[in-house]
């Protein structure tokens, strides 16, 4: 008899111990749409609208979502909708976009490429330590976008947005991110491939 209670405490025990993991469903297609949305959309310059020269008014105008209308335009809508209530993920396409021309500049010349980690990486001992904090800086914003992404699935999975949840989804956002730059990359660009080795696109 004893044996039996101390069989049923060990096993207890052992459920009680372990470590229960959730599969977050990751949408690829709809998240890969949801980049380039976003991308389309916020990082380019701005121009002033007629009539309106208070530029808070835009930026809040992004802000507002009606679920609605993001249910009736699909999973993409939705996701692009949740990060757009991030203000950090928004800052950080728009200092992107700002830096765009000078980032396009590096990647002609081909002294920077898109690794397959989702950042910039230099591919040159020449760069000049202007050009070295620019790629700092937009592999900052960079992370700060692929991370906003997995908050954003881990939302719409009706998750906690915990450090454990980003974590099981973040690998998945990279890639997503890493497809988006390659597809977008122009002809004569350095990429790098799954494996660690560039190619020119």
């Amino acid at each position: 008899m004893r044996r039996k209670f101390f069989i049923f405490g060990l096993i207890s025990f052992l459920v009680s111990c372990a470590v229960i993991t959730v599969n977050i469903y990751f949408p690829e297609k709809d998240v890969k749409e949801a980049y380039k949305s976003l991308e389309d959309e916020l990082m380019k310059p701005e121009k002033p609208q007629k009539g309106k020269s208070d530029k808070k008014q835009s930026i809040l105008n992004i802000d507002i979502v009606t679920p609605l209308y993001a249910q009736e335009e699909g999973l993409a809508k939705k996701i692009t909708e949740t990060i757009k209530k991030m203000p950090e993920v928004i800052d950080a396409y728009r200092r992107m976009g700002g830096r765009l021309e000078e980032i396009d500049r590096l990647r002609d010349s081909g002294v920077v490429g898109e690794g397959n980690n989702g950042l910039l990486l230099n591919r040159s001992n020449s760069l000049s330590e202007e050009e070295r904090k620019l790629i700092q800086n937009e592999n900052e914003d960079r992370k700060i976008v692929m991370k906003g992404m997995a908050k954003a699935i881990v939302k719409i999975n009706g998750l906690p947005d915990n450090e454990s949840n980003i974590k099981q989804v973040m690998p998945q956002a990279i890639k997503q991110f890493v497809s988006v730059k390659r597809e977008k990359a122009k002809s004569g660009w350095w990429i790098q491939d799954d494996d660690g080795k560039w190619y020119k696109k």
